[in-house]
């Protein structure tokens, strides 16, 4: 291995190099400045560095190399010299160099040893230097779009777990809290589908903004979703400090944003989750701020909820459940039964509506199990596709063995989700094509929470299937979403008293009365029919005949029963209703 020349030159002046004796050593490709180093001095530099660096070469000779080399990259710049001087291998080191004007440029260069023309002993490197610094610009730029995301500019998903998994190691050494804080936009759907997207990519960054001033500067905020942000904060004193900082963040929201014009409120709901413990993984901490924000959610949104262990027990129940739909799913033990819906003027069956079940081993598993799980998992547009293949195939059956009666039909519950494909409105009449089952005979219900989220796409697959003769209803109205004035925007032929005024309504007072009274007004002044759900005793159906309600079901009239037992019922209330 050669030996490896001193860093500082022997007690005499260093001469300049004739430029003919090193002529020959001037090789790199145009543009690029070739330069000669003794001692770590210049000895010689090509004339292009005129054009490159703005320097006379003469003023250079003499001069310590590293002195050009911006400080945070002497470090590289002095390891690739020492490499170049241990070995005739030459290396290749990027730094910035500094202009005669002061600015500095990204340069590439490679440096080697080269025999020394005169015999002194030193070893001499050529360093051939090449102006990098559109190409950095480039590298720089395409690493940020690595890191970030690029609408918001936060940090990515990417970078969030990396971040905190050093953070969770860094807890071997310190007594301090890391928490995670996930975040969701309240009503996001709804204001990017009413307003338009490039207006919702705008709130995003305004959403992003306020978020990182309400957050410390050590803090990363990271976007991982379309509406969802999470925040990582390490070296809190205590994990009520965490939702502290949560709540800030929610707070910040509060304020209307103003996008052209347009004052905007868009709140915030956030789940925590911290540790103390280095071994706690970084995937299930994210979990459990998620399932934190579940809770916030469910709690009225515009809030903080910190996870704990009563969640961590309600997720492995809802795991569970999910396991047990998919395999119901997978297994086909889907179940449709159906219940019957009674017109309150004759008493006849005069529609049914499609309930979902589940065969379980020990017997039938109800809706109220599962359903909410179902959706959360996104299960529930094979469940609803599963129920409106069964309901049309079973009511296309109906149509001819029910004739001469008043029977009209089933009717099937959707999710917003299925609404949303764009294949829906094709599906249904398909589906109807298929078994010759007359549209009239199939209706679509949506709740209410559905209708008032429902994106452009839904709201046009309810206007296709209703032009095809699909009467549509509004389930479960007077649970809090819609109001009375909001039913004229939306394309409904009647609508369902939830079961919940029903049942108020003859024991809370005259209030709840006026209530029932003024839906079923309003309802038929907006052409529309009135079915009033959850009936159980004959006071109830009384009044609600008395009130010009359309027609009702619940269990006075029959519990969901298998397709079999819907024929023999139509037929028992027809006869019994001639008999009357």
């Amino acid at each position: 291995m050669p030996k490896v020349a001193a860093e500082r030159p022997p007690a005499v002046e260093v001469a300049a190099f004739r430029a003919d004796e090193l002529l020959h050593l001037y090789e790199g490709t145009a543009g690029d400045v070739t330069a000669v180093v003794s001692y770590g001095l210049f000895a010689y530099v090509s004339p292009s560095c005129w054009a490159t660096l703005g320097w006379d070469p003469r003023e250079l000779v003499g001069r310590p190399f590293v002195d050009f080399v911006h400080p945070e990259d002497v470090p590289n710049f002095t390891d690739a010299r020492r490499a170049a001087l241990r070995s005739t291998t030459p290396c290749v080191a990027t730094f910035r160099l500094r202009r005669r004007d002061g600015a500095y440029l990204w340069a590439e260069s490679v440096l080697g040893q080269i025999a020394n023309p005169r015999p002194r002993g030193e070893i001499l490197l050529k360093a051939s230097i090449r102006d990098v610094s559109a190409r950095r610009l480039v590298e720089v730029e395409l690493q940020r779009q690595a890191l970030t995301d690029p609408l918001t500019g936060v940090a990515n998903r990417t970078v969030f777990m990396d971040r905190l998994d050093q953070a969770l190691r860094r807890l071997q050494r310190s007594d301090t809290v890391v928490a995670v804080i996930y975040l969701d936009l309240d009503r996001f759907k709804v204001i990017n589908d009413s307003l338009g997207h490039d207006l919702g990519d705008r709130l995003l960054m305004r959403v992003a903004e306020r978020a990182v001033a309400a957050i410390r500067p050590a803090d990363t905020m990271a976007r991982i979703g379309g509406d969802e942000f999470v925040i990582l904060a390490e070296g809190l004193p205590a994990a009520e400090d965490a939702r502290q900082l949560a709540a800030r963040v929610c707070e910040a929201m509060e304020a209307p944003f103003d996008l052209d014009g347009e004052s905007i409120v868009c709140t915030i709901s956030a789940g925590v989750a911290t540790t103390a413990d280095a071994g706690h993984s970084a995937l299930a901490l994210l979990q459990e701020a998620d399932l934190a924000l579940y809770k916030s959610k469910d709690g009225g949104r515009n809030r903080a909820e910190v996870f704990d262990e009563q969640l961590r027990t309600t997720a492995l129940e809802r795991l569970a459940a999910e396991r047990m739909i998919r395999s119901a799913i997978a297994e086909d033990r889907l179940r449709a039964h159906y219940q019957p819906i009674v017109d309150l003027a004759t008493g006849q069956v005069v529609r049914v509506e499609a309930l979902v079940r589940i065969q379980g081993p020990d017997g039938l598993i109800l809706p109220d199990a599962f359903i909410e799980v179902a959706e959360e998992a996104g299960l529930l547009v094979s469940i609803d596709g599963y129920v409106l293949a069964e309901a049309v195939e079973n009511a296309a059956g109906w149509v001819r063995e029910l004739a001469g009666t008043d029977f009209g039909g089933v009717a099937v519950n959707l999710t917003g989700r299925h609404l949303s494909n764009s294949r829906f409105a094709q599906v249904v009449a398909d589906a109807l094509a298929d078994t010759g089952l007359p549209p009239g005979w199939l209706a679509i219900e949506v709740t209410e929470r559905v209708l008032m989220e429902a994106s452009n796409s839904a709201m046009d697959s309810l206007r296709r299937v209703r032009a095809m003769g699909v009467p549509i209803g509004l389930d479960d109205f007077g649970t809090g979403h819609s109001s009375l004035a909001s039913l004229r925007q939306f394309p409904l032929d009647y609508l369902k008293i939830d079961r919940s005024l029903v049942h108020q309504f003859l024991h809370g007072g005259a209030e709840h009365v006026a209530m029932v009274t003024a839906i079923i007004d309003l309802a038929h002044a907006l052409g529309l029919w009135v079915v009033a759900e959850g009936v159980e005793t004959s006071e109830e159906f009384r009044t609600l005949a008395e009130l010009r309600c359309d027609q009702a079901q619940g269990f006075l009239f029959g519990a969901a029963e298998v397709p079999e037992a819907v024929a023999p019922a139509v037929r028992r209330r027809s006869a019994r209703s001639v008999r009357s």
